[in-house]
């Protein structure tokens, strides 16, 4: 079954109906579905075959909707790209990939022009809002000699719908390669254990060129009520997302912590009335206790936590709504997915003890694009290596600990810095701590910390020393703390320990 049928099978039951509000305006499914059909036939028409790659890179709109259904539509493979990359960092997931066309708008169009200059698979660039309509093709140009009506390509479970590059925090980023029946199979296991069952307006600030959004469209593709609606904005702003919260009375809102500590910081927070909201969902780095706990309490709303990966068409665990809060936990499997813990010989571990989070089911991806030894090594043995430290409770619930790659190895010890980092962000005067590994001529490797201290309130590097030194042993203590204004993260909110590993070398 091809994904997009999805799509066609809500329309079909619900008719037409308002289903998205973006910029002031009201999107029915109707409107989307006949010009998602109108970029399909027009994508046919310039050669695109089935199977052949994609890509597409704007900031969230309604024509990032309407591409990823025509794409998908075609038989043709979807290929999202974060719009903030460099052109450099395009250039190498279009070659790699060797996709065939770019869709995007007029601001990314030199950058995608510079990026797939001389990229010989690269045959269409087509634009939103287009300026140099002789070297690109104008989309609503395209869209307008097309027509509304448009079968759906046949696609069996196993065909590939999607590649999607991780954010290479921890190395080159590597093109991983999801089905038509893993974005089904997500979709599903999402609608399952956010347990909808009455009409919900969603707040779409995640980009959706990174899996943690396309799970939330495809979450909204499954519900069946002739209400509820997607409240979608290109960026994260926080205070547009207030106003728009308001507006729209926003019941469930999708974010990363980043996202919710400038909220909860920002000093118009309380103009707003933010009371439709009361589920927040939090995933894609760890949450804070002190951030959850100061977030609920503020906006009087529940929060839940959830783990997933690109490599499992981000799914891991959730929290249902019916859950009880356990502190650390990021919840339970999702259906069909089984999880398990290994140690580094890959023999499963009893409840409680600590290795590596592994997990299969339909959910999985297919692999590696272009890297077999990657792919062979990910899923050895049948199971999803996910890199991350964690472990089982007697319930089921699991609890990630650390990204078994950001282990420190001083003198011969593990050391996780999720543990230091948790230690530092329990001193008043700090919104956010990131610890990395640096090489030491002793012990091999030592602890660096950076701290980024909360609006207003006055810290100091040896102030936080003094702190940690009473409540680590003298192993796990920082060598240094440095303080910056804001910790660099990737374009979906995680630390990029990597950019900190620069800074600090270029001290």
């Amino acid at each position: 079954m091809n994904v997009s049928q999805l799509f066609e099978e809500k329309f079909q039951k619900i008719g037409e109906r308002v289903m998205l509000q973006f910029e002031g305006r009201g999107i029915s499914n109707k409107e989307l579905r006949e010009r998602t059909n109108k970029l399909g036939n027009a994508l046919r028409g310039l050669g695109i075959k089935p199977g052949e790659i994609v890509a597409v890179t704007m900031s969230n709109c309604p024509q990032v909707l309407e591409s990823f259904g025509a794409i998908f539509r075609t038989g043709a493979v979807l290929l999202p790209i974060l719009f903030v990359l460099t052109a450099e960092e395009c250039r190498f997931i279009l070659e790699d990939s060797g996709a065939v066309a770019v869709i995007t708008d007029y601001t990314q169009e030199e950058k995608i022009l510079e990026a797939s200059a001389g990229i010989e698979s690269v045959r269409r660039v087509i634009v939103v809002g287009a300026r140099d309509t002789s070297r690109v093709i104008e989309y609503e140009d395209l869209l307008e000699q097309a027509s509304p009506m448009m079968p759906i390509a046949e696609k069996e479970q196993d065909d590939t719908a999607m590649v999607m590059y991780t954010s290479g925090t921890t190395g080159r980023p590597k093109g991983v390669v999801l089905t038509h029946g893993n974005l089904l199979a997500a979709a599903m296991s999402s609608h399952e254990v956010n347990e909808l069952t009455e009409p919900r307006n969603m707040f779409l600030c995640l980009p959706l060129a990174h899996i943690y959004g396309v799970v939330v469209m495809h979450t909204g593709a499954t519900t069946e009520f002739t209400e509820g609606k997607g409240v979608m904005i290109r960026w994260f702003d926080p205070e547009e997302c207030f106003r728009l919260i308001e507006e729209y009375s926003v019941n469930i809102f999708p974010a990363v912590p980043a996202m919710f500590a400038l909220l909860l910081h920002h000093p118009r927070a309380d103009d707003y009335d933010l009371s439709s909201l009361d589920d927040c969902v939090s995933a894609s780095a760890p949450l804070p206790k002190e951030l959850r706990e100061a977030f609920t309490s503020k906006f009087d709303c529940n929060m839940r936590e959830f783990y997933g990966l690109t490599e499992a068409t981000g799914m891991g665990a959730a929290t249902r709504p019916g859950d009880t809060y356990r502190a650390g936990s990021v919840g339970r499997g999702y259906p069909g997915l089984e999880l398990a813990i290994f140690d580094d010989d890959d023999n499963p571990l009893p409840t409680g003890e600590t290795g590596e989070v592994v997990m299969r089911g339909p959910h999985v991806m297919k692999g590696y694009l272009n890297l077999p030894g990657e792919t062979a090594e990910a899923l050895r043995g049948g199971w999803l290596h996910t890199g991350d430290i964690g472990h089982l409770d007697d319930d089921g619930f699991l609890y990630v600990t650390d990204r078994k790659k950001d282990i420190i190895i001083k003198g011969g010890e593990n050391i996780m810095p999720a543990h230091i980092e948790g230690v530092i962000r329990e001193h008043h005067t700090v919104l956010d701590a990131a610890v990395i590994g640096v090489a030491d001529e002793i012990y091999g490797e030592d602890i660096v910390a950076f701290v980024c201290l909360k609006p207003g309130l006055p810290g100091a590097a040896s102030e936080l020393m003094g702190f940690c030194g009473e409540r680590l042993s003298s192993f796990k203590r920082p060598r240094e703390i440095i303080l910056l204004e804001a910790l660099p993260r990737t374009s979906v909110g995680k630390i990029n320990k990597r950019r900190l590993r620069n800074l600090y070398l270029e001290k």
